[in-house]
Order: structure tokens, then C-alpha cells, then sequence
């Protein structure tokens, strides 16, 4: 595995693209999922997809809208609470 030179003025952050087909549902439930596994409540789940500044998260909350993204993430949370994710006892915090 080859590694990348170090470069001063690369920003280390990670990027998005579009894949043509791509599931929007998909990538809501991923991104909420692996948030909330890291403890973070729904509504700051949510921030990630209102803020303009996270362009993949925020084009898909302009193409779904408010209630759509927030439903999601409820949904999953509610799975989450019910251990269904964890396959058992949820230990979910804040969510």
C-alpha cells in the first residue's frame, strides 16, 4: 500500500460525491446511525443535515425535507432504544 506524501495544505477532511442510484435512505440511516453510536441525540443527528455546510447531508435534507430527515432519524433512534440495533439491551444515551 502506497502512502500519500504529506501535504501542508491539505485540510484532512473528508469529502463527498455522488453516486448516480445512490439510496438517500441509506445514507440517512448510516450517517444517524454512526452518530448516535457515538452518543449524540437526534436533534444534533439533525443539525448535520440543516446545516448548509455539510453539503451531502444538507442537499439530501433540501430534497426530503425537514420532517422527512427528522423522521428518519426518530425512527432509528426509536429502533436503537429498543435495542433492536444492538440486538438486545440498548444502552443508548440521549437519544
Amino acid at each position: 500500500m502506497a502512502q500519500k506524501e504529506f501535504d501542508p495544505e491539505d485540510p484532512l477532511e473528508l469529502v463527498a460525491v455522488e453516486l448516480l442510484g445512490g439510496d438517500t435512505d441509506e445514507v440517512i440511516d448510516g450517517i444517524a446511525l454512526e452518530y448516535m453510536l457515538m452518543g449524540w441525540s437526534q436533534a444534533r443527528v439533525l443539525t448535520l443535515f440543516r446545516a448548509p455546510f455539510y453539503g451531502a447531508t444538507h442537499q439530501i435534507y433540501q430534497l426530503k425535507g425537514h420532517d422527512y430527515v427528522k423522521q428518519r432519524i426518530s425512527a432509528l433512534a426509536e429502533q436503537w432504544n429498543r435495542g433492536r440495533i444492538m440486538g438486545g439491551e440498548s444502552n443508548a444515551q440521549g437519544v
